[in-house]
Protein backbone atom coordinates (compact mmCIF):
# COMPACT_ATOMS: atom_id res chain seq x y z
CA UNK A 1 0.00 0.00 0.00
CA UNK A 2 1.55 3.35 -0.99
CA UNK A 3 1.69 6.43 1.20
CA UNK A 4 -1.17 8.14 -0.63
CA UNK A 5 -3.59 5.28 0.08
CA UNK A 6 -2.45 5.10 3.70
CA UNK A 7 -2.88 8.84 4.19
CA UNK A 8 -6.58 8.66 3.38
CA UNK A 9 -7.06 6.81 6.63
CA UNK A 10 -4.21 8.24 8.74
CA UNK A 11 -3.33 11.91 8.74
CA UNK A 12 0.17 13.01 9.78
CA UNK A 13 0.51 13.93 13.44
CA UNK A 14 2.08 17.26 12.51
CA UNK A 15 -1.17 18.44 10.93
CA UNK A 16 -2.53 18.76 14.48
CA UNK A 17 0.72 19.78 16.14
CA UNK A 18 1.62 22.67 13.83
CA UNK A 19 -0.97 25.46 13.74
CA UNK A 20 0.73 26.92 10.66
CA UNK A 21 0.02 23.77 8.61
CA UNK A 22 -3.53 23.48 9.92
CA UNK A 23 -4.18 27.14 9.11
CA UNK A 24 -2.70 26.77 5.64
CA UNK A 25 -4.98 23.84 4.78
CA UNK A 26 -8.01 25.65 6.26
CA UNK A 27 -7.18 28.67 4.10
CA UNK A 28 -7.19 26.59 0.93
CA UNK A 29 -10.51 24.93 1.82
CA UNK A 30 -12.01 28.35 2.49
CA UNK A 31 -10.79 29.57 -0.92
CA UNK A 32 -12.25 26.48 -2.55
CA UNK A 33 -15.65 26.98 -0.88
CA UNK A 34 -15.77 30.65 -1.85
CA UNK A 35 -14.78 29.95 -5.43
CA UNK A 36 -11.50 31.90 -5.15
CA UNK A 37 -8.25 31.06 -6.93
CA UNK A 38 -6.48 28.19 -5.18
CA UNK A 39 -3.17 29.99 -4.91
CA UNK A 40 -1.29 31.54 -2.01
CA UNK A 41 1.80 33.77 -2.11
CA UNK A 42 4.16 32.98 0.79
CA UNK A 43 4.94 36.08 2.81
CA UNK A 44 4.91 37.28 6.39
CA UNK A 45 1.15 37.94 6.21
CA UNK A 46 -0.02 34.68 4.62
CA UNK A 47 2.27 32.29 6.56
CA UNK A 48 3.67 34.32 9.48
CA UNK A 49 5.28 31.26 11.14
CA UNK A 50 7.81 31.08 8.28
CA UNK A 51 9.02 34.58 9.09
CA UNK A 52 9.20 34.28 12.88
CA UNK A 53 12.95 33.72 12.97
CA UNK A 54 13.08 33.87 16.77
CA UNK A 55 11.17 30.60 17.06
CA UNK A 56 13.78 28.44 15.41
CA UNK A 57 11.00 26.46 13.64
CA UNK A 58 10.92 28.16 10.26
CA UNK A 59 12.87 25.50 8.39
CA UNK A 60 10.92 22.68 10.05
CA UNK A 61 7.59 24.25 9.05
CA UNK A 62 8.86 24.76 5.50
CA UNK A 63 9.89 21.10 5.38
CA UNK A 64 6.31 20.15 6.31
CA UNK A 65 4.93 22.33 3.53
CA UNK A 66 7.34 20.66 1.11
CA UNK A 67 6.03 17.33 2.40
CA UNK A 68 2.52 18.44 1.39
CA UNK A 69 4.01 18.81 -2.08
CA UNK A 70 6.43 15.87 -2.38
CA UNK A 71 4.65 13.13 -0.41
CA UNK A 72 0.95 14.01 -0.48
CA UNK A 73 0.69 16.13 -3.65
CA UNK A 74 -1.74 18.47 -1.89
CA UNK A 75 0.09 21.61 -2.99
CA UNK A 76 2.66 22.38 -5.64
CA UNK A 77 5.40 24.96 -5.05
CA UNK A 78 6.49 27.57 -7.56
CA UNK A 79 9.62 29.31 -6.37
CA UNK A 80 10.32 32.97 -7.00
CA UNK A 81 13.65 34.40 -8.16
CA UNK A 82 15.00 35.59 -4.85
CA UNK A 83 18.00 37.58 -3.78
CA UNK A 84 20.81 35.69 -2.02
CA UNK A 85 19.78 37.11 1.33
CA UNK A 86 16.14 35.92 1.00
CA UNK A 87 14.75 32.60 2.19
CA UNK A 88 14.05 30.13 -0.62
CA UNK A 89 10.36 30.13 0.24
CA UNK A 90 10.01 33.92 0.33
CA UNK A 91 7.42 34.98 -2.24
CA UNK A 92 6.98 31.38 -3.45
CA UNK A 93 3.53 30.47 -4.74
CA UNK A 94 1.61 27.53 -3.27
CA UNK A 95 -1.02 26.05 -5.59
CA UNK A 96 -3.66 23.76 -4.10
CA UNK A 97 -4.50 20.52 -5.94
CA UNK A 98 -8.34 20.30 -6.03
CA UNK A 99 -8.11 16.53 -6.53
CA UNK A 100 -6.95 16.33 -2.91
CA UNK A 101 -9.97 18.14 -1.49
CA UNK A 102 -11.52 14.97 -0.02
CA UNK A 103 -8.22 13.95 1.56
CA UNK A 104 -7.76 17.34 3.25
CA UNK A 105 -11.38 17.41 4.37
CA UNK A 106 -10.89 14.03 6.01
CA UNK A 107 -7.71 15.21 7.72
CA UNK A 108 -9.47 18.34 9.04
CA UNK A 109 -12.82 16.62 9.70
CA UNK A 110 -14.50 19.29 7.59
CA UNK A 111 -17.26 17.79 5.36
CA UNK A 112 -17.80 19.29 1.94
CA UNK A 113 -20.53 21.83 1.34
CA UNK A 114 -22.50 21.55 -1.86
CA UNK A 115 -22.51 24.56 -4.24
CA UNK A 116 -26.13 25.43 -3.42
CA UNK A 117 -25.29 25.68 0.28
CA UNK A 118 -22.28 27.89 -0.40
CA UNK A 119 -24.28 30.34 -2.53
CA UNK A 120 -27.13 30.24 0.02
CA UNK A 121 -24.79 31.19 2.87
CA UNK A 122 -23.08 33.93 0.90
CA UNK A 123 -26.36 35.45 -0.36
CA UNK A 124 -27.99 35.24 3.07
CA UNK A 125 -25.07 37.12 4.57
CA UNK A 126 -25.53 39.92 2.01
CA UNK A 127 -29.32 40.09 2.52
CA UNK A 128 -29.39 39.63 6.30
CA UNK A 129 -30.40 43.26 6.91
CA UNK A 130 -33.80 42.56 5.29
CA UNK A 131 -34.79 40.22 8.12
CA UNK A 132 -35.68 41.12 11.68
CA UNK A 133 -33.80 38.03 12.93
CA UNK A 134 -30.90 38.83 10.54
CA UNK A 135 -31.72 35.66 8.59
CA UNK A 136 -31.05 33.25 11.46
CA UNK A 137 -34.15 31.16 10.71
CA UNK A 138 -33.09 30.71 7.07
CA UNK A 139 -29.56 29.84 8.15
CA UNK A 140 -31.02 26.99 10.20
CA UNK A 141 -33.56 25.78 7.63
CA UNK A 142 -32.34 26.15 4.06
CA UNK A 143 -35.05 26.11 1.38
CA UNK A 144 -34.62 24.45 -2.01
CA UNK A 145 -37.01 25.10 -4.88
CA UNK A 146 -36.64 22.80 -7.90
CA UNK A 147 -36.68 25.55 -10.53
CA UNK A 148 -35.10 28.42 -8.57
CA UNK A 149 -31.55 29.01 -7.40
CA UNK A 150 -30.55 30.00 -3.85
CA UNK A 151 -30.18 33.69 -4.72
CA UNK A 152 -33.64 33.89 -6.35
CA UNK A 153 -35.20 32.09 -3.40
CA UNK A 154 -33.57 34.32 -0.78
CA UNK A 155 -34.48 37.50 -2.65
CA UNK A 156 -38.10 36.33 -2.61
CA UNK A 157 -37.92 35.90 1.17
CA UNK A 158 -36.23 39.30 1.51
CA UNK A 159 -39.12 40.91 -0.40
CA UNK A 160 -41.43 39.86 2.45
CA UNK A 161 -40.01 42.70 4.55
CA UNK A 162 -41.57 45.26 2.19
CA UNK A 163 -44.88 43.47 1.70
CA UNK A 164 -45.39 43.00 5.45
CA UNK A 165 -45.43 46.74 6.05
CA UNK A 166 -49.20 46.66 5.46
CA UNK A 167 -51.94 44.19 6.45
CA UNK A 168 -52.10 41.21 4.11
CA UNK A 169 -53.12 37.57 4.05
CA UNK A 170 -50.65 34.73 3.83
CA UNK A 171 -51.94 33.74 0.38
CA UNK A 172 -51.61 37.29 -0.97
CA UNK A 173 -48.13 37.61 0.54
CA UNK A 174 -47.09 34.34 -1.07
CA UNK A 175 -48.42 35.28 -4.50
CA UNK A 176 -46.70 38.69 -4.47
CA UNK A 177 -43.28 37.41 -3.37
CA UNK A 178 -43.06 33.87 -4.77
CA UNK A 179 -43.70 34.21 -8.49
CA UNK A 180 -47.50 34.29 -8.27
CA UNK A 181 -47.70 31.06 -6.22
CA UNK A 182 -50.32 31.83 -3.57
CA UNK A 183 -49.92 28.46 -1.83
CA UNK A 184 -46.14 28.41 -1.41
CA UNK A 185 -46.24 29.81 2.14
CA UNK A 186 -49.18 27.68 3.31
CA UNK A 187 -46.94 25.47 5.45
CA UNK A 188 -44.30 28.10 6.18
CA UNK A 189 -46.22 30.60 8.32
CA UNK A 190 -44.12 29.77 11.39
CA UNK A 191 -40.98 30.58 9.36
CA UNK A 192 -42.42 34.00 8.51
CA UNK A 193 -43.01 34.69 12.21
CA UNK A 194 -39.42 33.68 12.98
CA UNK A 195 -37.97 35.95 10.30
CA UNK A 196 -40.27 38.90 11.08
CA UNK A 197 -41.56 38.67 14.68
CA UNK A 198 -42.86 42.26 14.57
CA UNK A 199 -43.89 42.80 10.94
CA UNK A 200 -45.66 39.42 10.82
CA UNK A 201 -48.33 40.94 13.07
CA UNK A 202 -49.67 42.44 9.83
CA UNK A 203 -50.59 38.94 8.64
CA UNK A 204 -54.36 38.83 8.63
CA UNK A 205 -55.84 35.41 9.47
CA UNK A 206 -57.38 33.68 6.49
CA UNK A 207 -60.89 32.67 7.56
CA UNK A 208 -62.05 29.13 6.86
CA UNK A 209 -65.08 29.19 4.58
CA UNK A 210 -67.97 27.03 5.79
CA UNK A 211 -70.93 26.46 3.48
CA UNK A 212 -74.27 26.10 5.23
CA UNK A 213 -77.93 25.44 4.44
CA UNK A 214 -80.23 26.71 7.19
CA UNK A 215 -83.77 25.64 8.13
CA UNK A 216 -86.50 28.06 9.18
CA UNK A 217 -86.43 26.76 12.75
CA UNK A 218 -83.08 25.52 14.11
CA UNK A 219 -82.84 22.49 16.39
CA UNK A 220 -79.98 20.39 14.99
CA UNK A 221 -76.64 20.87 13.16
CA UNK A 222 -75.45 18.15 10.77
CA UNK A 223 -71.88 18.17 9.42
CA UNK A 224 -71.42 16.46 6.05
CA UNK A 225 -68.02 15.26 4.79
CA UNK A 226 -68.55 15.34 1.01
CA UNK A 227 -69.85 18.06 -1.29
CA UNK A 228 -72.28 15.99 -3.40
CA UNK A 229 -74.09 14.70 -0.34
CA UNK A 230 -74.13 18.17 1.24
CA UNK A 231 -75.80 19.66 -1.85
CA UNK A 232 -78.26 16.76 -2.11
CA UNK A 233 -79.31 17.18 1.54
CA UNK A 234 -79.66 20.94 1.02
CA UNK A 235 -82.22 20.24 -1.71
CA UNK A 236 -84.42 18.07 0.54
CA UNK A 237 -83.97 19.70 3.17
CA UNK A 238 -83.93 18.01 6.61
CA UNK A 239 -86.49 19.57 8.97
CA UNK A 240 -85.08 21.89 11.66
CA UNK A 241 -81.52 20.98 10.67
CA UNK A 242 -78.64 23.20 9.58
CA UNK A 243 -76.49 21.25 7.12
CA UNK A 244 -72.80 22.21 7.21
CA UNK A 245 -70.25 21.15 4.58
CA UNK A 246 -67.20 20.22 6.65
CA UNK A 247 -65.00 19.52 3.57
CA UNK A 248 -63.09 16.70 5.21
CA UNK A 249 -61.12 17.96 8.20
CA UNK A 250 -61.80 21.67 7.53
CA UNK A 251 -64.48 21.88 10.21
CA UNK A 252 -62.09 20.63 12.89
CA UNK A 253 -59.59 23.49 12.58
CA UNK A 254 -58.44 24.52 16.04
CA UNK A 255 -59.76 28.12 16.03
CA UNK A 256 -62.80 27.66 13.85
CA UNK A 257 -65.21 28.74 16.61
CA UNK A 258 -63.38 32.03 17.19
CA UNK A 259 -64.64 35.20 15.43
CA UNK A 260 -62.38 36.22 12.57
CA UNK A 261 -61.26 32.67 11.85
CA UNK A 262 -64.36 31.49 10.00
CA UNK A 263 -66.57 32.92 7.25
CA UNK A 264 -70.03 31.51 6.56
CA UNK A 265 -71.41 31.02 3.09
CA UNK A 266 -75.18 30.56 3.29
CA UNK A 267 -77.00 28.77 0.50
CA UNK A 268 -80.33 30.28 1.52
CA UNK A 269 -81.77 33.17 3.55
CA UNK A 270 -83.17 32.12 6.92
CA UNK A 271 -84.34 33.72 10.15
CA UNK A 272 -82.22 31.09 11.95
CA UNK A 273 -78.95 32.73 10.89
CA UNK A 274 -78.50 34.73 14.09
CA UNK A 275 -79.27 31.73 16.31
CA UNK A 276 -76.86 29.56 14.34
CA UNK A 277 -73.96 32.01 14.64
CA UNK A 278 -74.69 32.60 18.31
CA UNK A 279 -74.49 28.84 18.92
CA UNK A 280 -71.33 28.52 16.81
CA UNK A 281 -69.33 31.15 18.68
CA UNK A 282 -70.59 30.27 22.17
CA UNK A 283 -68.40 27.21 22.61
CA UNK A 284 -70.16 26.04 25.78
CA UNK A 285 -73.61 26.39 24.22
CA UNK A 286 -74.91 22.84 23.70
CA UNK A 287 -78.52 23.81 23.02
CA UNK A 288 -78.40 22.27 19.54
CA UNK A 289 -78.02 18.58 18.80
CA UNK A 290 -74.86 18.10 16.72
CA UNK A 291 -74.24 15.20 14.33
CA UNK A 292 -71.73 14.13 11.66
CA UNK A 293 -72.12 11.96 8.57
CA UNK A 294 -69.24 11.01 6.33
CA UNK A 295 -67.75 8.03 4.53
CA UNK A 296 -67.80 4.70 6.32
CA UNK A 297 -64.03 4.40 6.40
CA UNK A 298 -61.26 5.08 8.90
CA UNK A 299 -60.73 8.63 7.62
CA UNK A 300 -64.41 9.45 8.03
CA UNK A 301 -64.40 8.34 11.66
CA UNK A 302 -61.11 10.22 12.16
CA UNK A 303 -62.93 13.39 11.02
CA UNK A 304 -65.67 12.69 13.57
CA UNK A 305 -62.99 12.25 16.24
CA UNK A 306 -61.34 15.55 15.26
CA UNK A 307 -64.68 17.39 15.22
CA UNK A 308 -65.38 16.09 18.71
CA UNK A 309 -62.46 18.12 20.05
CA UNK A 310 -64.16 21.29 18.74
CA UNK A 311 -67.86 20.34 18.98
CA UNK A 312 -67.77 18.17 22.08
CA UNK A 313 -71.35 16.83 21.88
CA UNK A 314 -71.14 15.70 18.25
CA UNK A 315 -72.11 12.09 17.44
CA UNK A 316 -72.30 9.97 14.29
CA UNK A 317 -75.62 10.52 12.44
CA UNK A 318 -77.43 7.18 12.51
CA UNK A 319 -79.90 7.88 9.66
CA UNK A 320 -76.93 8.32 7.32
CA UNK A 321 -74.66 5.59 8.63
CA UNK A 322 -77.38 2.92 8.94
CA UNK A 323 -77.78 2.36 5.16
CA UNK A 324 -73.99 2.43 4.76
CA UNK A 325 -73.63 -0.20 7.47
CA UNK A 326 -76.28 -2.34 5.78
CA UNK A 327 -74.38 -2.20 2.49
CA UNK A 328 -71.19 -3.14 4.31
CA UNK A 329 -72.84 -6.20 5.86
CA UNK A 330 -74.11 -7.19 2.40
CA UNK A 331 -70.53 -7.17 1.08
CA UNK A 332 -71.12 -4.11 -1.11
CA UNK A 333 -68.07 -2.20 0.08
CA UNK A 334 -64.62 -1.84 -1.45
CA UNK A 335 -61.37 -3.32 -0.17
CA UNK A 336 -59.00 -0.91 1.56
CA UNK A 337 -56.26 -1.38 -1.02
CA UNK A 338 -58.44 -1.30 -4.13
CA UNK A 339 -59.62 2.27 -3.47
CA UNK A 340 -56.29 3.85 -2.67
CA UNK A 341 -57.22 3.99 1.02
CA UNK A 342 -54.53 1.61 2.22
CA UNK A 343 -52.79 4.51 3.98
CA UNK A 344 -55.78 5.28 6.20
CA UNK A 345 -55.04 4.53 9.82
CA UNK A 346 -57.48 3.03 12.27
CA UNK A 347 -58.48 5.92 14.58
CA UNK A 348 -58.89 3.63 17.57
CA UNK A 349 -61.68 5.13 19.67
CA UNK A 350 -63.58 8.14 18.39
CA UNK A 351 -65.41 9.01 21.60
CA UNK A 352 -68.77 8.34 19.92
CA UNK A 353 -70.53 5.25 21.30
CA UNK A 354 -72.26 4.34 18.01
CA UNK A 355 -69.04 4.67 15.99
CA UNK A 356 -66.93 2.79 18.53
CA UNK A 357 -69.31 -0.11 19.15
CA UNK A 358 -70.85 -0.63 15.70
CA UNK A 359 -69.21 1.24 12.81
CA UNK A 360 -65.52 0.66 13.54
CA UNK A 361 -65.90 -3.01 14.59
CA UNK A 362 -67.83 -3.73 11.38
CA UNK A 363 -65.13 -2.16 9.19
CA UNK A 364 -62.37 -4.04 11.01
CA UNK A 365 -64.20 -7.36 10.82
CA UNK A 366 -65.33 -7.14 7.18
CA UNK A 367 -62.23 -5.31 5.91
CA UNK A 368 -64.18 -3.01 3.61
CA UNK A 369 -65.08 0.68 3.30
CA UNK A 370 -68.01 2.41 1.63
CA UNK A 371 -68.47 6.08 0.67
CA UNK A 372 -71.49 8.13 1.72
CA UNK A 373 -72.37 9.11 -1.87
CA UNK A 374 -73.69 5.57 -2.38
CA UNK A 375 -76.75 6.41 -0.28
CA UNK A 376 -79.72 7.95 -2.12
CA UNK A 377 -81.61 10.66 -0.29
CA UNK A 378 -84.89 8.72 -0.37
CA UNK A 379 -83.19 5.92 1.58
CA UNK A 380 -82.67 8.18 4.59
CA UNK A 381 -85.15 7.86 7.46
CA UNK A 382 -84.91 10.97 9.65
Amino acid sequence: MNIEETSIRLRPRWVDEEAAILGLLETFLHKLEKGHRLRLRVNAKSVPALFDFTSGDTQYIWSLIKSLNNEYHIVSIRYARNKPYQETYDNAQLVFNPDKENLVREWLNRPALDPYTLVWQDTLHRLRHHFEDHGQALAEQMVRLPDKGPEQTLRAFAQLSTELQRPTTLRALSARCFWGDSKYLDHRESLIHQLFPLASQNLAPRPILMNIHLPEILEQVLFIENQDTFLALSDIPIPSTAVVYSAGFRGSAARIREPGHVAFGYLNPSPAKEAFEQWWFEVRNNSLQTRFWGDLDFAGIAILKALKSIFMDIEAWKPGYAPLLERLHNDNGHEHESSGKERQKDPGLSGCDYADTELLPAMRRIGQFIDQESVLMDELKF
